[in-house]
């Protein structure tokens, strides 16, 4: 349970500090957003979503602890909305973004094990399931995916969602299968 509790504060933290980024991207694509609780369509739809597309995801990783954690990265990512309450000029979501599901991938692996992959695929695939989620849930959306070297929103529709779905699961399941090899060579040794 404290792998988790831990594990979780971080990322979420990192979600944070890396929304702060948006502060100094070019003010053409900067703007005060509000208030989230104003902005933002927070609802129980919203959240449940999150975390059961986080869930779906996670269950290629055959850990109950990563099936947990699958489940709360993807609505904790939203941490990066709280920079929003200072009311600075910001590109919004920032932890929406490739460069984000990387930094978390590598900050968890160094100060939680160098060699556990699947936390590594659980940050880099909760990022991915939030997108898909917030892409269903909208039908169309964008995302500074590739913030902070392209200082753009792309935008997505339709069934991106489940493309962006699959890729994420994909990472788990690659992740999974490289931590289960591991571990047989492991006892082979």
């Amino acid at each position: 349970m404290a792998f988790i509790i831990k594990t979780s504060f971080v990322y979420s933290t990192l979600a944070f500090l890396f929304s702060l980024i948006g502060m100094f991207l070019p003010t053409a694509v900067t703007y005060v957003v509000g208030n989230p609780l104003e902005v933002s369509a927070i609802s129980v739809e919203h959240i449940v979503g999150h975390i059961v597309w986080g869930l779906i995801v996670s269950a290629l990783s055959l850990s109950l602890r990563y099936f947990i954690l699958g489940g709360i990265f993807p609505i904790i990512l939203d941490s990066d909305h709280l920079i929003q309450f200072f009311d600075l000029e910001i590109m919004p979501r920032m932890a929406h973004s490739i460069s984000f599901g990387f930094l978390a991938s590598f900050v968890l692996l160094l100060i939680f094990g160098k060699r556990d992959y699947r936390l590594a695929g659980i940050a880099f695939a909760a990022m991915l399931a939030h997108v898909s989620f917030d892409i269903l849930l909208g039908g169309t959306t964008s995302f500074p995916l590739l913030t902070p070297f392209v200082a753009e929103l792309l935008s997505f529709q339709g069934n991106a969602w489940i493309i962006i779905q699959l890729t994420a699961a994909a990472i788990v399941g690659i992740c999974t299968i490289i931590t289960k090899i591991e571990a047989k060579k492991k006892l082979v040794a």
